[in-house]
């Protein structure tokens, strides 16, 4: 498998953006794809023999300089190499990030068939897909790398451009730079329409996630995360108005919560798209949602097994006292109704409104009223399944 030029070209570019710093790629017979000085095209580099085993960075005298040679693998073996001068030992920090970063670009051409040119794309992908916690400290240094500051509280706002990949992407080649041109200019337009509306805070991240979807990470700064919510939720016609195209058949949007750190965003961004999907699903596009709308339905439609059941844990374990969770299940199983629920139980029908009565102060929740009913049925429901 041999490199192409063009996505030797996007890792020089990466890295010229994130460091200011020329690199030259080599393919894996050393020869010299990218590089500043022109003449060095197609010219070879002598390294010791060893290099095809390199698996980290090492450092070099080359020409007399002191360069970071950086192998570049995939699959099995190391398919490009990359030289920087070494002229501090700041760059040498930046190394690994270099290669992580550089090697996931490689990922993704080859198996999407299509390069992803941003870095805030690249670096969101990563953590989407394939997000540790033990990684953590290194998420936090490539995040700070690319200038963003992880403990400001964000909110996470996913839209959907309906008919954005066929009537935008689609016309260009899987490898296009014309392409990643256009997912660009859609970020700014993006960019504009926010800041337009919330002139007082302008910071945003912005990253497309794919299947029409951009999602946008918008910080609040103390005291104004309800208000900002508010505004989401209230004024979806002046904020994506701007945004109107006739290539776009609709725009629909979902956000949630504020949260800070790199887990954070993860949630924000978790959130939002859960929040956009049953939107569109219950009630429709060209609107906005907001996830602590959903009631329940956030608590169901979300794939997350723990966060159901700290929920029901949440809600069930202040009824400790046996009597009453068995009128309750009672109550439950006769579809509310205290008669039969009192006949069941051999005891009075007074008796079951007391126990309900007791049982609606310690949840918070009233049986007999059907939506909150619903949040206990199904609170039930996740113990009796997880445990």
């Amino acid at each position: 498998m041999v490199l192409p030029e063009n996505l030797g070209r996007e890792v020089s570019d990466y890295i010229k953006n994130l460091l200011n710093k020329d690199a030259i790629v080599l393919d894996d017979q050393k020869r010299v794809l990218v590089a500043s000085d022109t003449r060095l095209i197609d010219t070879t580099v002598k390294l010791s023999g060893d290099a095809d085993d390199l698996t980290s960075y090492k450092v070099l005298d080359i020409n007399g300089r002191n360069q970071l040679l950086i192998p570049l693998k995939y699959q099995t073996k190391n398919l490009a190499f990359l030289i920087i001068d070494a002229d501090s030992e700041e760059i040498k920090n930046f190394a690994t990030l270099i290669k992580s970063f550089s090697e996931l670009l490689i990922q993704q051409y080859y198996e999407n068939n299509k390069p992803i040119l941003d870095s805030t794309d690249q670096f969101f992908s990563k953590i989407f897909t394939n997000f540790n916690y033990g990684n953590l400290p290194q998420y936090e240094a490539e995040a700070k790398l690319l200038g963003y500051d992880t403990g400001i509280k964000r909110i996470g706002i996913a839209i959907h451009l309906k008919g954005f990949w066929e009537k935008c992407l689609l016309d260009f080649d899987q490898a296009s730079f014309e392409r990643d041109d256009v997912i660009k200019n859609w970020k700014r337009n993006i960019e504009q329409s926010f800041n337009s509306f919330f002139t007082k805070n302008a910071d945003l991240i912005i990253a497309y996630i794919g299947n029409d979807k951009f999602v946008v990470f918008k910080g609040v700064e103390n005291g104004d995360e309800e208000n900002v919510k508010k505004l989401l939720k209230k004024s979806y016609k002046s904020i994506f108005e701007s945004l109107q195209s006739h290539r776009i058949e609709s725009i629909t949007s979902g956000f949630g919560n504020a949260y800070s750190g790199i887990d954070g965003l993860i949630t924000a961004k978790r959130e939002s798209e859960l929040t956009l999907e049953l939107g569109q699903k219950i009630w429709g596009d060209n609107q906005s949602y907001y996830f602590g709308d959903l009631g329940m339905l956030s608590i169901l439609g979300d794939g997350d097994r723990d966060k159901k059941i700290h929920f029901a844990d949440q809600l069930l374990s202040k009824l400790s006292n046996e009597e009453l969770n068995k009128t309750l299940e009672c109550f439950f199983q006769h579809n509310l109704n205290l008669t039969e629920t009192a006949d069941e139980m051999g005891i009075h029908r007074n008796t079951v409104i007391y126990r309900l009565n007791q049982i609606t102060k310690t949840l918070e929740a009233d049986p007999r009223i059907f939506e909150q009913a619903m949040t206990i049925k199904i609170a039930l429901l996740i113990k009796s399944l997880f445990g």
